[in-house]
């Protein structure tokens, strides 16, 4: 309590919304799941909160984008309690909640449990799996499997900023060990595995792709849009590689059999990197179990939105999430159909 009117002081002075963004702060810590459910006690709370943290409280036409005052509509039944309006511009006079334009679009499942769910995905440190989500947010598997690849579009990091200083770059295959396999499954490569290609810089982000093949006309393009020339650049001994020495200061580490004893001398190492691969797999072995190609980059997401906000609290990554929210909502059908394209916005946006 006293380290409260301490702090409380020390903003008397200062202007009246900053005095409440600080309580507001401290109402917002939460410790535990029960804390949460606590605060976000029913939809009228939720919707408040979704407001305020993408409108600031000025309702927005996600239709036209026109911020002229909206309708208010007045909700009946079980909708009595949410905030719903019509746009005010004559040329477009549609309506729409808070929810509309965002991920959370669309949904009959109630906004306190998308906004549980996304919480549940900022606490986790490899996931959360949908069966575990279904059973926390009171929903079916299907649902939840549909819920967190909704969010996972959500948690898609542009980073239109090419990686400096020193970078790491490695692939690695995400794919069962032959080994594993029954006897009549085994196959001679790495043919049925899907590669993924890391670049991490040290002490900073990280970019993850889904890529088709190792080839170096494939991954030479993508490191050469992501990192900026004359940066050092540290990799394995693989061919692919080499080429980088054209434009960057490239170091390459000895992995071959028996060369080990290269990989932690001095700075030149790809420890970083290989930690990454370390957590992707731990987290589809021990959670998910099993990731389909086609889901993949949506996976990779997830773990690179996670590794990037390693140094802010959970509640950090939780309102940036929400704040990240506003994205096109993804059909049901769209994700299930075959025919998906397993995109990359991430190198999209650059190049």
């Amino acid at each position: 309590m006293k380290i409260f009117l301490f702090s409380f002081v020390c903003y008397a002075k200062t202007p009246t919304f900053v005095v409440l963004k600080f309580i507001e702060r401290m109402e917002f810590n939460f410790k535990t799941i029960l804390e949460f459910n606590d605060y976000f006690k029913d939809e009228k709370t939720c919707y408040e909160f979704l407001e305020k943290t993408l409108w600031d409280n000025v309702p927005v036409c996600p239709h036209c984008g026109v911020v002229k005052k909206p309708y208010k509509v007045k909700a009946r039944g079980k909708f009595q309690d949410i905030p719903s309006y019509r746009c005010s511009d004559r040329d477009c006079d549609l309506p729409f909640t808070v929810r509309t334009g965002s991920v959370f679009e669309g949904s009959k499942v109630e906004l306190r449990k998308w906004l549980q769910a996304v919480y549940e995905l900022s606490i986790s440190n490899k996931g959360i799996s949908s069966i575990e989500l279904g059973k926390r947010i009171g929903v079916s598997q299907k649902t939840a499997w549909f819920i967190n690849h909704r969010l996972r579009v959500m948690l898609t990091e542009t980073l239109p900023h090419k990686l400096e200083g020193t970078i790491e770059i490695d692939e690695t295959f995400v794919g069962g060990k032959n080994k594993n396999r029954h006897i009549g499954k085994k196959v001679a490569d790495a043919s049925d595995k899907t590669p993924v290609l890391g670049l991490v810089q040290r002490g900073g982000n990280l970019k993850t792709f889904v890529i088709p093949d190792r080839e170096k006309e494939t991954i030479l393009p993508i490191m050469l849009a992501n990192t900026e020339p004359k940066t050092n650049v540290i990799t394995d001994g693989y061919t692919a590689y080499n080429d980088l020495s054209l434009t960057h200061y490239h170091t390459s580490v000895k992995h071959g059999e028996g060369d080990y004893k290269y990989i932690t001398v001095g700075l030149d190492h790809t420890n970083n990197i290989e930690g990454v691969w370390s957590i992707l797999k731990r987290g589809i072995l021990g959670t998910f179990h099993s990731v389909s190609r086609q889901h993949l980059q949506k996976y990779c997401n997830e773990f690179t939105f996670r590794y990037n906000h390693r140094k802010v609290t959970p509640i950090d990554r939780f309102y940036r999430g929400i704040k990240n929210s506003r994205q096109e909502r993804i059909r049901y059908k769209a994700l299930t159909s075959s025919k998906q394209i397993n995109k990359n916005p991430a190198l999209e946006t650059q190049g």
